[in-house]
């Protein structure tokens, strides 16, 4: 197995036993050809009790775990970790941030950024005052039945980060006033690839219990075993509109079309298959964040670099970045000719994953924007591949963009404008990314 440069090493392990210098480290993925038990490791300085300690948070599908170690034990799991196979570390410090990649070759790119903002000292509470959604008073039951609330009513310390995840996922739903003013009919919701559900359960929360809407919500997963669990708790509950169906997102059949499609971090394709479903049932809300994106990375390594972008290429890591920039623009351009006002804002802060977009969609029109189709053309034309959300639509795209009839012919009747302002800035308190 490759192995990081020492001095690299050594850059990371010093940066991590700073004590109150630290705000934060992730450790995440995994190299080439390598097994790891834990899909991400966090370090993060605490105060126990007046002393320093160094909390490690252990995060795989089914749990995370979490251990505080003082400072005289801390050294030997950081090498450790260290040791391990990891292919991302980013560590966050008061004065500055270190990146470090491992490439599918073993080679460790580094990158150092200063700090936008530099602080006396990490907080070390992790628990600054923000404008909440939810509050623990009102979703005490929910809360403590996702495991986000002790039996004493106070937030788990290593669900601090998880309560304000959930907290700006409801914000960012909110803003888009996708369920403002609704009357009659009952709500329906999707969750495509509904993994550990925190998401499933507060959506649930927010419309049936904040906003007093009558909401039925389904998670689709893969995972049997993981959706009964969610059963029993939704049971437990007596959620009986929330329910869970094991199965993939591009054969899930709704009994109703659903009002929202939300897809949070479903693997590479699945996402073309969310956002394909939720513009064929004519969803008035959208909400995607994209994990991985091989598909059209595969389609760009076929074709020759046009010439302006040659240097980007040279590098891989900004290679594979242009690839999932341009994977997302697409697939933003066609929620557009779709007749949908879109935006892509920021998740989850960029220490905890690269894959800390939202594409956010509302249906506002038909479809045939002319700007949009022109821009979408255009960008194609420039990269000769074909996005894979475009395969799935097939003529619907196509009657989105008009091939079969005169482009000039289209009004320009898109709502395109931007959403809130606040909701272009990431927010600094986001931890991991959840789904």
């Amino acid at each position: 197995m490759n192995r990081m440069p020492y001095d690299y090493v050594e850059r990371v392990r010093e940066s991590i036993l700073a004590g109150e210098s630290l705000v934060r480290a992730t450790f995440s993925g995994r190299q080439s050809g390598a097994t790891l038990e834990w899909a991400k490791v966090v370090v993060r300085p605490v105060r126990i009790k007046g002393a320093l300690h160094w909390q490690v948070s252990h995060f795989d599908e089914q749990k995370d775990t979490t251990k505080n170690y003082a400072a005289a034990d801390v050294a030997g799991r950081v090498d450790e970790l260290l040791a391990l196979p990891f292919k991302n570390i980013h560590v966050e410090t008061t004065i500055g941030g270190l990146e470090v990649r491992i490439t599918k070759k073993g080679k460790a790119l580094l990158r150092e950024t200063p700090s936008a903002e530099r602080r006396a000292s990490a907080d070390l509470s992790h628990d600054r005052d923000k404008k909440k959604v939810l509050s623990v008073s009102d979703s005490a039951p929910f809360l403590e039945a996702v495991g986000i609330l002790t039996k004493g009513g106070k937030i788990k310390a290593d669900r601090q980060g998880k309560f304000r995840q959930i907290n700006e996922f409801l914000r960012l739903v909110e803003e888009t006033g996708a369920f403002s003013g609704r009357t009659g009919r009952p709500v329906h919701v999707v969750d495509c690839g509904c993994g550990n559900a925190y998401l499933t359960f507060a959506i649930y929360h927010y419309l049936n219990h904040i906003l007093e809407l009558p909401a039925h919500v389904v998670g689709v997963d893969v995972k049997a075993d993981l959706l009964e669990r969610h059963r029993e708790k939704a049971r437990a509950l007596g959620w009986d509109r929330l329910t869970f169906e094991v199965g993939s997102i591009a054969d899930f059949q709704p009994g109703v079309p659903p009002d929202a499609v939300l897809a949070l971090h479903a693997c590479d394709t699945a996402t073309d298959d969310a956002l394909a479903r939720g513009i064929r049932w004519n969803s008035r809300l959208i909400m995607s964040a994209p994990c991985c994106q091989h598909e059209l990375q595969e389609q760009l390594s076929h074709i020759p670099v046009p010439t302006p972008f040659r240097a980007v290429s040279r590098h891989g890591i900004l290679d594979e970045r242009l690839g999932d920039i341009l994977t997302d623009t697409f697939r933003a351009a066609i929620l557009r000719i779709m007749g949908y006002r879109t935006d892509v804002i920021q998740f989850v802060s960029t220490e905890h994953t690269a894959k800390n977009l939202m594409i956010r969609a509302v249906k506002t029109s038909e479809s045939g924007s002319v700007h949009s189709v022109e821009e979408y053309q255009a960008l194609k034309d420039y990269w000769h591949v074909t996005p894979q959300l475009e395969r799935l639509l097939g003529d619907e795209l196509h009657r989105g963009t008009h091939t079969l009839f005169p482009l000039c012919d289209v009004p320009n009747a898109i709502d395109d404008r931007p959403f809130p302002a606040e909701a272009q800035v990431a927010s600094a308190d986001v931890d991991d990314p959840i789904d």
